[in-house]
């Protein structure tokens, strides 16, 4: 509501100077000050979230048995590299079930031949469904092929998680209130492409850290047997494109919680070029427009709102009004320290060598484009009606 009313305000502005002779010097202060302490809060509360986070400690019990389920599709050149990771956890009672669309997909034979070297792992035919996705539909095959679990893992295939991964996200399930686990993905920057996207997802996952705001990524996800059979999950996933947004909407509206757990943000990798990262934000913007909209209102009310605001800001400093249009603007250079904030807690909570993650400064010069980058996608996300995912094309309705 706050954040509506600050946008109306913005869009209000002129009328209200003009018809009511209100001093426009003064509502420039208000908003200046508004946008000073939204930056100023953003600092502060990451501050706090990292402090918090590392107090939180959680001791694994290895007594639950888990099942991995991954859907394959296709395989890049560290897909052999991921999949052994995920057999080679510190944790004794699991299996690994991988899903292909059919033997004719060129991960099926990588899958077979290290499946016969290990008797943790299974390879499984999808049965595809018209009413959902692929890779929902190779989901509920691996739910269906699994053998006494206790607990059910989703991941992908494109993480390669580390030998904790498994143990460090079981572990927060033993709290009764909590329905759900889940990690988060990381891009160690190689190029300025990389970069970027790297940002982008640092930003994105920041929001995590928030328990009204939070939601489980689908390629990191632990949930109870009891309470997916108890919330009839499957059947929702027969109708859904996403799983982890349509699995988010019934635990939260079950009154369940979900617990980001920062070890267990892994590694992941992607090669693209530009427009491919704006078609590749854009599109993750658009699931949750689609299935979290209430967070994606959110996001377009306050993301939007203030980026008005900055520019707006650079436009009066220009006609007479320096120091509300500085305050206005302020958000854009605590994006800075946000993004060395950002990148020093993930680091700090994270489980991979301290060298591997490079140096803050480039992470928090990029920040406030990050920034710039999610509204672009959030105004995108309004005209997207089809999206392309996975070789198969979806409607948006």
């Amino acid at each position: 509501m706050k954040g509506k009313c600050f946008l109306a305000w913005i869009m209000a502005l002129p009328f209200l100077a003009v018809t009511n002779a209100i001093n426009l010097s003064d509502i420039l202060w208000i908003i200046g000050i508004i946008s000073f302490s939204g930056g100023v809060l953003s600092i502060l509360s990451l501050i706090q979230i990292r402090l918090r986070y590392k107090k939180i400690n959680y001791f694994p019990s290895h007594t639950q048995k888990a099942s991995i389920i991954i859907p394959c599709k296709g395989k890049d050149e560290n897909f052999e590299e991921n999949i052994k990771s995920f057999l080679n956890q510190n944790y004794e009672n699991y299996e690994v079930i991988c899903v292909v669309d059919s033997p004719s997909d060129p991960s099926f034979a990588e899958l077979e031949r290290i499946a016969m070297k290990n008797q943790k792992m299974r390879v499984e035919i999808s049965d595809l469904l018209e009413s959902c996705s692929g890779k929902n539909s190779a989901l509920l095959k691996g739910v269906k092929k699994s053998k006494d679990a206790d607990v059910f893992v989703f991941a992908d295939a494109d993480i390669r998680p580390h030998k904790d991964w498994l143990s460090d996200l079981l572990a927060p399930l033993d709290d009764e209130k909590i329905g759900a686990t889940t990690g988060y993905r990381w891009y160690f920057a190689h190029d300025i492409t990389s970069l970027l996207l790297s940002v982008w997802n640092a930003a994105i996952s920041s929001v995590l850290f928030y328990d009204i705001l939070n939601f489980t990524w689908g390629g990191s996800t632990a949930i109870k047997k009891r309470i997916f059979e108890e919330l009839k999950i499957a059947e929702v996933w027969k109708k859904s494109l996403v799983d982890d947004l349509s699995l988010t909407g019934v635990l939260k509206k079950n009154g369940y919680k979900i617990r980001l757990v920062p070890s267990c943000i892994v590694e992941s990798y992607e090669e693209a070029g530009f427009t491919s990262l704006l078609k590749w934000t854009t599109k993750q913007i658009c699931w949750v427009r689609f299935y979290f909209p209430s967070l994606w209102k959110m996001a377009v009310i306050l993301n939007v709102g203030l980026k008005f605001t900055n520019v707006f800001g650079l436009f009066i400093i220009f006609i007479g009004y320096p120091i509300p249009g500085i305050l206005m603007f302020s958000p854009v250079i605590f994006d800075v320290f946000r993004g060395w904030l950002e990148f020093n807690a993930f680091k700090s909570l994270m489980k991979y060598p301290r060298n591997k993650f490079g140096p803050a400064i480039p992470h928090a010069f990029i920040r406030p484009f990050a920034s710039f980058l999610i509204t672009y996608n959030l105004i995108s996300s309004i005209f997207v009606r089809k999206i392309e995912w996975a070789g198969r094309k979806y409607s948006l309705r």
